[in-house]
């Protein structure tokens, strides 16, 4: 079967090789939907949760100082834009010059919305390894000798996606032993001729690591040594409360696209709002070719609230990252005193980071145990690709307190 460079015969053909792949749901989807399904299990804590502290529609608004009805009450319930609103597209462009340092000036016409930070990983996937640059050829054959490089553990979908579409996948995996420390070395090692895109996630999801700008500025450099995309995962990049060196200038590089969403660090969920953001505007037409055949558009709705969030985002963030600072120290005395029951490395920066068990019974079964016995769901390791006895935390919510009552309840339970 061959490809041609017409991009919606290229998008469209992309889309049914990975339909093909059996309608199997995500490792971690699945583990949550077979608790839900699950009569002795009553969920009241999410232990992994990978969002900040959400607020309410009210409270956005009160934070901005307005309300619900003077924001929506006239708004017509009509379709939004396919691109995004450009009052959000330039709030969003707006937002990343605030976190780096990129010469160039980020406009927005440099953005484009998704619903949700996966839909634009899906579209970026389809887009930039569906095609081949060198020939007009996209054959299997071709498509094979593609590579992309990621760090794992990672969110699922980062690598099942290049797998679904026979991708090669170079993986760094980062260990406990050595702090979860990415090793910059042997990251850079992996990039080669065969390389279409380099997949960056700073802070690391699930492990808390992060890249920092000088190290940054060494994989930009490989990047054009290489002439590969560049795929800057940056969903939680303003959850920096220990005021790291985070800010990169990936957007300089005509192969970059950035993603980023409401969920993480703004810990607004329920605003499916994600997007993306390129130097490249061609590259982004191909993506809204992509959108198109799927959302085709956000919600209205979700947009004038995401605008909202994106005036107060200092406000939003700032106290979210003081919750995540007081919840590393919490989580700490709790590692003190269980220290025969667990051990840890608290996050550089993020929400999240890996929690080791020191228990014979393997992960899974553990986890189910925590939610039938104490209702308190969390993610073993293994869902995002680390075997071992660990299990994602997160550290974004008000009421980490409460939970780490109940989890003590339940380690108590089984001395």
């Amino acid at each position: 079967m061959h490809f041609h460079r017409n991009n919606h015969r290229n998008v469209g053909l992309a889309t049914e090789n990975i339909a093909r792949v059996k309608n199997i749901l995500p490792a971690h989807i699945a583990f949550g939907q077979q608790l839900a399904e699950n009569q002795k299990v009553t969920i009241k804590h999410n232990l992994s949760n990978s969002c900040g502290q959400s607020l309410s529609a009210a409270q956005l608004c009160l934070l901005g100082e307005t309300s619900l009805d003077n924001l929506l009450g006239e708004q017509a319930l009509s379709y939004a834009s396919i691109s995004g609103s450009h009052y959000l597209r330039s709030l969003i462009a707006g937002f990343h010059q605030d976190y780096n340092h990129h010469q160039v000036e980020l406009t927005a016409d440099n953005v484009l919305t998704f619903c949700g930070a996966q839909e634009a990983l899906l579209a970026i996937y389809q887009t930039v390894l569906s095609e081949n640059e060198r020939t007009q050829d996209n054959s299997v054959e071709q498509q094979a000798a593609i590579e992309i490089v990621v760090i794992t553990p990672c969110y699922p979908s980062l690598v099942t996606m290049a797998e679904q579409m026979g991708i090669k996948v170079r993986c760094l995996t980062v260990d406990f032993q050595q702090n979860w420390q990415i090793n910059q070395a042997a990251l850079l090692a992996l990039v080669n001729e065969n390389t279409r895109l380099i997949v960056l996630n700073s802070p690391h999801n699930p492990s808390g690591s992060i890249i920092d700008t000088q190290f940054s500025e060494q994989i930009l450099a490989i990047a054009k040594q290489f002439n590969c995309y560049l795929l800057a995962d940056d969903v939680s990049q303003a959850s920096n409360y220990n005021d790291l060196k985070l800010a990169h200038r990936y957007l300089d590089y005509e192969r970059t696209i950035v993603v980023s969403v409401l969920s993480k660090s703004f810990g607004l969920a329920g605003l499916r709002i994600g997007w993306a953001v390129s130097k490249d505007k061609s590259l982004l037409k191909k993506l809204l070719a992509v959108k198109a055949q799927g959302s085709i558009c956000t919600s209205i709705v979700d947009e004038k609230l995401a605008e909202l969030a994106l005036e107060n985002h200092v406000k939003i963030i700032s106290k979210n990252n003081l919750i995540i600072k007081d919840n590393i120290a919490l989580f700490q005395q709790f590692i003190e005193k269980n220290q025969f029951h667990f051990s840890w490395c608290p996050p550089q920066a993020g929400l999240l980071t890996l929690v080791k068990c020191h228990r014979d019974l393997p992960m899974l079964e553990w986890a189910e145990q925590l939610a039938e016995q104490a209702g308190i769901f969390a993610y073993p390791s293994c869902l995002f690709g680390l075997t071992g006895p660990y299990f994602r935390l997160g550290l974004g919510a008000k009421n980490f307190s409460m939970i780490l009552e109940s989890l003590q309840g339940f380690v108590d339970s089984r001395l």
